[in-house]
């Protein structure tokens, strides 16, 4: 009996020990802590904004994690509201990266976590190809896409769309985004100052805000200074130099640094070119290249005076259009030779003639004029000849002893292409009367 008693009062205590339970234990095992089912899907058929939904009885946050970073709260519901997010296009980050992948996390108020498929947000990345100078002063070209592998295939938010493109033009540190095309080839407007081209790429997820991580293609243009003298005579070689530079624009993504720089060019074809009048047009005179530091220079003989300038042909390499230049036009006049001017003999006795005799380039009919220093230092005309073959002479009978001074006048003349070649006077000679 005392047996039975002891083991009557252990089941009355056991009983005890279980209804006997405390209230917020109870509750706790209500509300107990299961985030499950995290889903994603487009919001709508434009792909602007994803929508995400999950089982939870509490109070949630919900962030993004990329590659194991750290999240990225992209937003919050309190308990008893729907298990839903509507996240638009904008929070998320795509990437020209296809390595990259990511995770919706949400996270109830106790700590306990759901995690979505990984999925990712890879553009592909399109590099202009085959940029060229396109007819009416335009930049013509198409594309190449990097070929990357899928990470995450088939993940929740992967759609098939056709990729669009756009050209993004950097000119004058100002972005100029064209409008979006499903066609991989480009035609614009040359900007006319240096610029970069990046070619914008989207699919379902927009365009990357990263890609300016490459160098950019460069529309370069060329700086352009001449150096040539302003006459010289017939027949005379003179030098045409100057030097030809590369205005470029440099950007630096990460800093926004952005501007104009002048660097020497590799090679460039100089074309130096001539014509009679502003009524004629350019002739090629010849050609040469820049050396390393982007100088050249021209030797030319002057046939008669002509209009000058230098002409830098557009260029093009893998990463670049060199846009050529042509400098403003110069004047290089040419004066008439004096091969000879001189007395046969430069001393006669008095009442005696004296030949003077006068050679000239280019050789021509000219009328040319003797002249000779009068006592009081004035130069009066002596005798006109008309030249053969630009050469001449006439006899004079000098009547005044002593030493005089004489000099040649050849006037202006056309040469056979029709250029004008300038008057000029001889050196002063003498002729000695005794």
């Amino acid at each position: 009996m005392k047996k039975r008693s002891i083991a009557a009062v252990g089941l009355l205590s056991a009983f005890a020990a279980v209804n006997l339970a405390p209230a917020s234990a109870l509750a706790t095992a209500a509300t107990a802590s299961a985030v499950s089912d995290v889903k994603l899907a487009w919001a709508d058929a434009a792909h602007s904004a994803v929508k995400i939904t999950w089982t939870s009885p509490l109070g949630d946050k919900v962030a993004i994690t990329t590659n194991g970073g750290s999240p990225l709260e992209l937003g919050a519901t309190a308990a008893g509201a729907p298990d839903e997010l509507i996240v638009p296009v904008t929070k998320f980050a795509p990437t020209y990266d296809a390595t990259w992948s990511s995770q919706i996390v949400v996270t109830d108020s106790n700590g306990a976590k759901g995690e979505s498929k990984k999925f990712d947000q890879y553009v592909p990345r399109a590099i202009p190809t085959g940029v060229t100078f396109g007819p009416g002063n335009t930049v013509q070209g198409g594309t190449t896409l990097e070929q990357k592998d899928d990470l995450t295939p088939n993940d929740p938010l992967d759609v098939s769309v056709p990729l669009k493109y756009a050209t993004k033009l950097l000119v004058n540190c100002t972005p100029k985004i064209s409008a979006v095309t499903s066609s991989s080839k480009f035609s614009f407007p040359a900007p006319g100052v240096p610029s970069l081209l990046w070619i914008n790429t989207s699919n379902e997820w927009p365009s990357p805000w990263t890609d300016e991580n490459y160098v950019g293609f460069e529309l370069n243009t060329a700086g352009l200074k001449t150096t040539a003298p302003t006459t010289t005579t017939y027949g005379q070689t003179f030098t045409l130099s100057g030097v030809v530079l590369l205005n470029q624009l440099y950007y630096t993504y990460w800093n926004g640094n952005c501007g104009i720089e002048q660097v020497e060019p590799n090679p460039r074809l100089v074309v130096v070119q001539a014509r009679k009048d502003s009524a004629s047009p350019w002739g090629v005179v010849g050609t040469t290249k820049t050396d390393a530091v982007g100088k050249f220079s021209y030797r030319v003989t002057n046939p008669g005076t002509r209009q000058y300038r230098v002409v830098v042909p557009n260029a093009k390499t893998t990463t670049s259009l060199d846009y050529g230049v042509a400098s403003l036009p110069r004047t290089i006049t040419a004066t008439t030779k004096v091969v000879a001017a001189k007395f046969l003999s430069s001393v006669v006795a008095y009442g005696k003639p004296a030949t003077a005799y006068l050679s000239v380039l280019p050789g021509g009919s000219q009328r040319a004029l003797l002249q000779a220093k009068s006592t009081t230092g004035v130069w009066t005309g002596v005798t006109y000849k008309t030249l053969a073959a630009g050469k001449g002479s006439v006899a004079i009978t000098w009547k005044r002893r002593g030493l005089t001074a004489f000099r040649w006048y050849s006037p202006a003349v056309k040469t056979s292409s029709g250029l004008t070649v300038g008057a000029a006077f001889s050196p002063v000679f003498y002729l000695s009367v005794r």
